[in-house]
């Protein structure tokens, strides 16, 4: 497990560190003050800085650019954009961020010019083949080092524009590390608000199949739905191609018809992939960005019971992130009924303006809510 994280130059923060992580961690603060950065950190740090991790956190926050030069082939696509990763959105040569913690290493992520690099001028000119859209040519590249017990790991140097723009053609050997061909670290499951895609679940699905885990998903979707007896996901295209939330049918007991997930609301499609991606990142890290989505606060308690219990039996470590009282309420509930499972708990206040988290365990977890004090 990770025992500390410290972000230096990243985002928002200049430096900023969390220490005495545990087991579980929730992530509370005020909107814009770096929740969503600590995960992504930790997203980055588990997986050695893999390009393709920087990728999706650059298409999940937007932060894209559209070619619009003249080569047809290119017009209109549209790219990552990475120097906003940056403290400040300070893009340019020698740009730079750390992220490091007690028990999980340390990546670093440098800008250079190409002159800086020193690689040969034939291996140069392979590295950057493909590319050279007009306006969009690279003229920065991208250095990632990483170090875990005492192995390193470098990335080829990523080519980018001077406006942060990655820019390589999907067909390319960076455009498939890009897209995700290529992974390293700790397994590692991001859930968003939006939870997962229906392909990225049904493929979670075959994993569950596999080690005879269905019980456990089961079991977590009866939290809302006691009479359910189980979930069925639809193979081919046609389930996923004209609805993002089609290909998913859950039996219940007394009826013969299976009904589309999505028709008994979003809870049980975010407990579905909270129990999916528990099971998924075993041995490894689950990042949960607004854990409660979907969820009525009368579960909060029994959603807390099922992700510290899995969390336990998978030997996952999880970050989540919520702006809701009630959360922490049921955090705090189970704390106070379930100490075994509390021991495993901690709570983390993130606040920009200061240049460390305020950490909580369980005991005082239970203390401020019974106190009435605002720990958000």
């Amino acid at each position: 497990m990770l025992k500390s994280l410290e972000l230096v130059g990243y985002r928002g923060f200049r430096e900023y560190s969390l220490t005495a992580l545990s087991r579980v961690n929730l992530l509370v603060g005020r909107n814009n003050c770096g929740k969503s950065s600590v995960l992504e950190g930790a997203y980055l740090l588990a997986t050695g800085g893999d390009p393709a991790v920087a990728s999706e956190i650059a298409w999940q926050r937007g932060e894209v650019i559209i070619a619009s030069d003249n080569r047809e082939r290119y017009r209109g696509e549209a790219y990552p954009v990475i120097s906003h990763f940056f403290h400040g959105h300070e893009f340019g040569p020698r740009s730079r961020f750390t992220i490091r913690s007690e028990g999980g290493g340390e990546i670093t992520v440098q800008i250079v010019t190409l002159q800086e690099l020193s690689d040969t001028a034939e291996r140069q000119a392979l590295l950057f083949e493909d590319i050279g859209q007009e306006g969009l040519g690279p003229t920065l590249a991208v250095l990632v080092q990483a170090s875990a017990e005492g192995a390193a790991r470098a990335f080829p140097p990523l080519p980018v524009t001077d406006e942060g723009a990655v820019t390589q053609p999907r067909h390319s050997r960076f455009g498939r590390a890009l897209r995700g061909d290529v992974k390293v670290g700790l397994p590692v499951e991001f859930i968003s608000p939006d939870s997962l895609q229906p392909r990225s679940m049904s493929e979670m699905w075959n994993r569950v199949l596999t080690d005879g885990r269905e019980s456990e998903v089961i079991d977590a979707l009866r939290i809302l739905e006691p009479t359910l007896q189980n979930v069925f996901f639809l193979s081919g295209e046609t389930a996923f191609r004209y609805a993002g939330r089609a290909g998913v049918l859950a039996a219940f007991a007394g009826s013969r018809r299976r009904d589309p997930l999505g028709s008994h609301g979003d809870g049980m499609r975010r407990l579905l992939a909270l129990s999916l991606a528990l099971i998924r990142s075993q041995g490894g890290i689950l990042l949960i960005d607004e854990v409660d989505t979907g969820l009525h606060y009368s579960v909060m308690g029994d959603m807390w019971h099922l992700i510290v219990q899995a969390a336990i039996d998978s030997d996952v470590q999880v970050f989540a992130t919520t702006h809701s009282l009630d959360c922490v309420k049921g955090l705090a509930w189970l704390c106070d009924n379930h100490p075994r499972l509390g021991s495993s708990v901690a709570l983390q206040k993130i606040d920009s303006a200061s240049d460390e988290a305020v950490g909580l365990d369980a005991e005082q977890i239970v203390m401020a809510v019974s106190q009435g004090m605002e720990v958000r």
